[in-house]
């Protein structure tokens, strides 16, 4: 398993975003056209409208190309892991996964961003979010840390504060 893993770390830095050009800076696009490419893409971002394409679309990986968590070591995991989230930060994205989830979970989650829609900006970051801010249907399931939040807000409230003035 070790030489696919091998193989799959090389696809994975072979998928790294090279330049830092617009994802619009298509061949023989005008400047005037790659700049009114990029504004409709902002006005799109501005109005809400979910992005065109997966992140699997841009980095040309599949989701099915990565072994379940079950068979690798954990050592593989973290190699995948450390390649896949260069591989994000390349493209300007990220992961937002706490660190508390085990490593086959936090694994299963990094890999399913490939399947999520999401822009493509060359200026700042964008994060996938994993949490819902609902600790029962939360995907970090025991490790979500909301409930910490939850408590706070109860303690608050049973001390007389409303919901306007939350603390924090």
């Amino acid at each position: 398993m070790q030489r696919y893993v091998d193989q799959l770390i090389l696809d994975i830095k072979n998928a790294e975003r090279k330049e830092l050009l617009p994802v619009h800076n298509e061949p023989g696009l005008t400047d005037e056209e790659a700049i009114q490419k990029h504004f409709e893409e902002v006005e799109r971002w501005l109005e809400g409208e979910e992005p065109a394409h997966t992140f699997s679309y841009y980095c040309d990986l599949k989701k099915e190309i990565f072994p379940p968590p079950d068979k690798l070591t954990a050592q593989q995991i973290e190699q995948i892991v450390s390649a896949f989230n260069h591989l994000l930060f390349t493209w300007n994205l990220g992961a937002n996964i706490i660190q508390t989830v085990p490593k086959d979970k936090f694994y299963t989650l990094l890999i399913s961003v490939l399947d999520e829609k999401t822009d493509i900006v060359t200026d700042g970051f964008l994060d996938f979010e994993f949490c819902n801010y609902h600790p029962p249907t939360c995907p970090f399931g025991e490790y979500c840390t909301c409930k910490e939040y939850e408590r706070l807000n109860d303690d608050y409230e049973m001390k007389g504060g409303d919901e306007d003035s939350l603390p924090f």
